[in-house]
Parts: structure tokens; C-alpha cells; sequence
């Protein structure tokens, strides 16, 4: 009895075909219909050998069901964030921010990752990236940010469906090294305010050292977000001065996160400050009077002649009011820390101040000041073993 010959399988639509071509390399194809349009695409891999042929065939098909573009799987990190990322970004966030992701490609992203397709990125490229950074002198927080926009870009890219997975959030992060908090003591916030009561920018230095704001929050202050008159000063933090495109150039813009809006109530002491500010502005005002005066914006915190304080302006002659009393020597921003730090130290809840720094959740402040959180909650154990304890001596 003859033997029967086996009849080749049918291959199924969609599986695709795999062949060689005249010059020895092989080639995967497959045919795709465009569920929008009805129309058939026909899509091609190549490679050396077969076994390449077929994986690459099976990555295809992979990304054909999870629904990444064809285009997509061949656009470099360079062409997408050129073409789509950077235009669309700009209309979303701050100008300073934009900047910040443009500086992060222009120095580390694109050199490192640019010509590679999407696709082709993987964690351990983004690692590799990473520790580049940081083996040449750079901070581990400037590898953690770089990593955080080419986070951003990948996400944004598998939303346009021309990925399916993002390499940055696989990464493992960097290590970034806690730095103490350098800020200065009640007395020496004392030595500042009354030290500077009489300068130009003495009322920013007490307003910053009293409420906890940002650089930023305090220059893009308004008039009309300002209440004196009350039997509660308050202030309202509705807009913050940020850098624009251009050198030297700046901008009004929304705060930092939606938790930045809000309404802080003022001691006397920046109450004060701020009356002997708006005292100072009229009397600049009415001293080069309406053709030479230029704040057209109602700024709290302007030069002599109503212009907003430029951000390095403010930290020279901060720094050289430190030296002049004789103080020691920390940035602007730590009167932020400053004020965090004393409101801990009074008592004041955790939440509370979260919510005076404008921190978008406790986790944030929890995690930069929770060495001081810690004394905090030691001084009320303390206070409350001495006023009901049993005098035993020494906290287990």
C-alpha cells in the first residue's frame, strides 16, 4: 500500500510568512487591515537569518495586537520629541518646566538615546543613562530628574500607542544622597528681619522668613491677593514669577501644582513687613512718577522702579545682607526650610504645615523634614511624660 503523502499545512490569516530572498536574507511578512479604513497593509521585517526573521515577525504581530502604530515602531526618541513631544508639552506646562525637560534632552537624553528607535529603549539603556550622569559629578537628583522627563516622553508615547511598555518606569531609580537641611535658628531669623527691617528687599526677606513661600510665589504676588485691612491679614498665592523663553525674561504663570493655590493667614510680623513694602512702593512711585513707573502688573515685590525682582537679583543681596550681619551663609529657598523648621519645633501638625508650603501631598514634606517631624513628636512625649509621669527617670 503506497504511503500517503502529508499535505502542508494551510498557514491561517494573519499568521504571516517567512521566505528567502535572492541575496540571502530573510524576510517576515504579514498582511494587516486597517480596522478604520477597511484597507490592507502589508508589513515587512528582515533579518540575517530565520530564526531572527520569525522573532522579529512575532514582535510585529505582538505589537499589531496590543495596537502599536507601524510608524511608531521605527520613529527614533529624537524624531518623536522633535516632531510631537516638545510642540505638545510647551502648551501644557510652565515655561520653566519646558525648559527643564529641554536642558534634560539637550544634555544627557538625546546624545545617549536619540538615534535609537522607541522601541529599541529598555530599562537597562535608562539605567546606563542614569549612571552616566552621576559618574560624572552630577547630583543623583539631576539623574533621578532626567530620568523622570524621559519617564514623561515614553508615557506619553505609549498614549499615542507607538509603545506598549515604559523603559524609564522599569528603571530602576538612582541613589540620591539626603543633604541635611541648612537653615538658620530663631535668633539668627531674628538678626535678619531686624537687621534688613530699613533695606529695599528687607519686607521680602521678612514675608519669606514668616510664611514659607516659594522665590517664586513671592515675586508673582499681587496687590488685590494681599488683605491688611481685616481683623485677619491673609495673603492668597494665585500666580508665582516664573523664567519665559528669551534670556533675562519673565512671566507670570499658574504655581507650581494645584495645592501651590492657597490663602495663608500672616502673623504680625509680615503684616508689617508688607505695610512698610507698600509705604516704600508709593513713595517710589510718586518719586519718578507715572511715565517712568513700569509695574503694569501690581506687584507686591518690585525694583525703584516698579519692575519684578529678578530671581538672582534677590540672591545676591541676600547673601550679601548674611555676610554683612554676619550670618551664616545658606540660600533664599532655606527661609522656606526655615519657616518648616520652626513651625515643627512650635508644635504645629505635620498637615498644617504641608499645607502652609503648598506641597501637593504630606508625603513630600513628610520625607524632607522628617528628622524635625521626629524631634517634634520626642518634645511632646517629653512634655507629656513631665506633666503625668511617674518621674522615673530616662524614656525607655
Amino acid at each position: 500500500m503506497a504511503e500517503r503523502t502529508r499535505k502542508p499545512r494551510r498557514r491561517v490569516r494573519g499568521e504571516g510568512s517567512i521566505y528567502e530572498t535572492a541575496s540571502g536574507r530573510w524576510r517576515g511578512a504579514i498582511f494587516v487591515t486597517d480596522p478604520n479604513t477597511g484597507l490592507r497593509d502589508r508589513r515587512v521585517v528582515s533579518a540575517p537569518t530565520f530564526e531572527l526573521a520569525r522573532d522579529r515577525l512575532n514582535d510585529l504581530k505582538r505589537d499589531i495586537a496590543d495596537g502599536v502604530s507601524a510608524k511608531g515602531s521605527a520613529k527614533t526618541l529624537n524624531a518623536y520629541v522633535t516632531e510631537t513631544w516638545l510642540p505638545n508639552i510647551r502648551l501644557r506646562v510652565r515655561p520653566s518646566t519646558a525648559r527643564s525637560h529641554q536642558q534634560h534632552l539637550d544634555a544627557y537624553i538625546v546624545p545617549a538615546l536619540g538615534a535609537l528607535k522607541l522601541r529599541a529603549i529598555t530599562s537597562t539603556a535608562v539605567e546606563r543613562l542614569t549612571s552616566s550622569i552621576t559618574a560624572k559629578g552630577r547630583s543623583g537628583s539631576t539623574a533621578r530628574a532626567v530620568r523622570t522627563t524621559l519617564g514623561e516622553i515614553l508615557h506619553d508615547a505609549m498614549r499615542d500607542r507607538l509603545l506598549t511598555t515604559n523603559a524609564a518606569s522599569l528603571a530602576r531609580p538612582p541613589r540620591v544622597e539626603r543633604h541635611e537641611v541648612r537653615v538658620l535658628t530663631a535668633d539668627q531669623t531674628m538678626t535678619l528681619k531686624d537687621g534688613t527691617a530699613e533695606d529695599a528687599m528687607g519686607p521680602l526677606f521678612a514675608v519669606a522668613a514668616t510664611t514659607g513661600l516659594r522665590q517664586g510665589e513671592l515675586l508673582g504676588l499681587s496687590w488685590s491677593d494681599v488683605e491688611l485691612d481685616g481683623t485677619q491679614p491673609t495673603l492668597t498665592v494665585r500666580r508665582s514669577l516664573a523664567r519665559a523663553e528669551g534670556r533675562n525674561k519673565y512671566m507670570l504663570a499658574e504655581p507650581k501644582t494645584a495645592k501651590s493655590r492657597r490663602t495663608i493667614e500672616l502673623g504680625s510680623t509680615a503684616a508689617r513687613a508688607l505695610h512698610r513694602q507698600k509705604a516704600r512702593q508709593a513713595a517710589d512711585k510718586l518719586a519718578f512718577g507715572p511715565d517712568l513707573w513700569q509695574d503694569v502688573d501690581s506687584l507686591v515685590f518690585t525694583d525703584e522702579v516698579g519692575r519684578p525682582l529678578r530671581p538672582w537679583a534677590v540672591t545676591k543681596t541676600f547673601a550679601a545682607a548674611l555676610k554683612r550681619l554676619g550670618l551664616p551663609h545658606v540660600r533664599f529657598h532655606d527661609l522656606r526650610h526655615g519657616a518648616a523648621s520652626l513651625m515643627l519645633s512650635q508644635g504645629v501638625p505635620l498637615k498644617l504645615v504641608s499645607e502652609q508650603l503648598g506641597h501637593s501631598s504630606i508625603a513630600i514634606t513628610s520625607d524632607v523634614y522628617a528628622h524635625l517631624d521626629r524631634e517634634s513628636k520626642r518634645a511632646a512625649a517629653d512634655a507629656l511624660e513631665r506633666a503625668i509621669g511617674d518621674g522615673a527617670g530616662d524614656r525607655p
